[in-house]
């Protein structure tokens, strides 16, 4: 069973680039089931949030951070510094033309950003999955959801989606108001 880090929100060097929220990251991480050998592929890596937490479930692994965006790579070379994943490699550019730079299969893929590339980059993840190999897919918006939906259950097996809605607690004159936070689809296939 694979050692999951719970890092704080507050741990990582963010700027401007979005971050998955702790609890996402958590349920993401538990829901692929990573182990210390896996090699994991984080496509639309942002601020690099779900790389550093599978970096340390596949301790001795290989994680690949995939990011478009300059901004969100430079906050990724931080926090592998930060966190010390050694384990972490960056590809830069676009998904799906960018994961011709990964030369091995993967056992666990996450699917963070899609930049409106949804079935072209679960293509590449049905082409590059190993056999038994697990894919979770993060959207914040039902279009991108559905369309991975209808894509993973068409292709891989034990489609599973869920909707998760956090509320987080914050002090208001003393007392705690709970303040939501965008709801967020989650489907998980293996193949």
């Amino acid at each position: 069973m694979s050692e999951i880090a719970v890092y704080s929100d507050e741990a990582y060097i963010r700027g401007q680039a979005p971050i998955t929220k702790r609890e996402i990251r958590v349920l993401t991480i538990a829901l692929l089931g990573i182990e210390a050998t896996d090699v994991v592929v984080d496509i639309g890596a942002g601020t690099g949030g779900l790389t550093m937490e599978a970096a340390h479930a596949a301790r001795a692994g290989r994680v690949y951070a995939v990011e478009a965006k300059p901004a969100a790579q430079a906050l990724i070379r931080q926090n592998i510094e930060r966190f010390d994943a050694s384990n972490v490699t960056l590809i830069e550019g676009k998904a799906p033309q960018a994961l011709g730079a990964i030369g091995e299969p993967a056992d666990k893929i996450i699917v963070g950003g899609s930049g409106g590339a949804v079935e072209d980059i679960l293509a590449w993840c049905r082409d590059h999955l190993r056999d038994g190999g697990r894919v979770a897919t993060n959207f914040i918006t039902l279009e991108n959801a559905a369309r991975a939906k209808l894509y993973l259950t068409a292709h891989f097996q034990n489609v599973e989606v869920i909707q998760v809605g956090i509320s987080r607690g914050e002090p208001v004159g003393g007392l705690t108001m709970m303040k939501a936070q965008n709801p967020i689809y989650i489907i998980t296939a293996d193949k």
